[in-house]
């Protein structure tokens, strides 16, 4: 036997151990498939709803996987790689999609017409089959690990900038607050004596700076410091100098 001849027939082996292993993983998809739609009928009408388009999303994902099989020139330049994952995909969905069905039936007689392989009875090496399946099934469970890490850090890089924008708008809150004077403290009061310097007399002025003082006082402080009714009452009978006043102004 010739050095192409022991290619060919590794080549051949291989092919025969890819392609029973593209049928045992559609055949477990297929039963995903199944399980699936026993769980769409035994929901309530949201859930099934939503489960039912997920589905439909996923044919349809698998239906444009499987369009270029249809098409000779692809197989013209399919690799036994590209040939076991459109078997794959028709096996899982070929019982619950026509145009999968279509699809499987093509990639048979394709296969059949260019390697003389029944997809059916690849007449495989069993223990090469196992082995070749464990390996395909690790590197798809590793493979979804990665998926749901990375799906788990954009989700913490959504946390973490929603984070960082809170705190920076704290810090800008905090510094625009401490950049703006209070509203009773001593520089405004001098700002607001220096702007009147000059204008009006000087009474008007010191009665504007002490107005302006007593509004800056907090409300609880204000209530504090605020003379009785009692006591307003008893001044003004006296006119301001302890000496009750008869009507008309004079002194009793």
């Amino acid at each position: 036997m010739s050095e192409a001849d022991g290619m060919d027939e590794a080549v051949d082996g291989a092919m025969r151990t890819g392609l029973m292993v593209a049928s045992r993983i559609g055949e477990q998809l297929a039963r995903m498939r199944e399980e699936d739609q026993r769980t769409i009928a035994a929901s309530e009408e949201q859930r099934a709803r939503q489960l039912q388009e997920r589905f439909d999303a996923q044919r349809a994902a698998a239906r444009a996987h499987l369009a270029p099989a249809t098409r000779d020139d692809w197989w013209d330049k399919a690799t036994p790689v590209m040939i076991e994952r459109v078997h794959e995909t028709a096996t899982a969905w070929k019982a619950y999609d026509p145009e999968a069905s279509q699809a499987s039936e093509r990639i048979r007689d394709q296969v059949q017409a260019r390697y003389g392989i029944d997809v059916n009875n690849t007449g495989a090496d069993e223990r090469s089959v196992s082995e070749a399946l464990t390996r395909a099934q690790q590197a798809r469970h590793e493979a979804e690990n990665e998926r749901t890490k990375a799906s788990a850090a954009r989700t913490d890089e959504v946390v973490v900038g929603a984070a960082v924008a809170g705190a920076n708008t704290q810090d800008t809150v905090t510094k625009k607050a401490q950049e703006e004077p209070a509203f009773d403290s001593a520089e405004r009061r001098q700002q607001l004596a220096e702007s009147l310097e000059g204008k009006g007399d000087r009474e008007a002025v010191n009665s504007r700076l002490l107005a302006d003082k007593h509004q800056g006082v907090p409300a609880t402080a204000a209530l504090a410091n605020k003379p009785s009714l009692a006591k307003t009452s008893k001044i003004a009978k006296q006119g301001g100098n302890g000496k009750i006043l008869e009507r008309g102004g004079l002194e009793r």
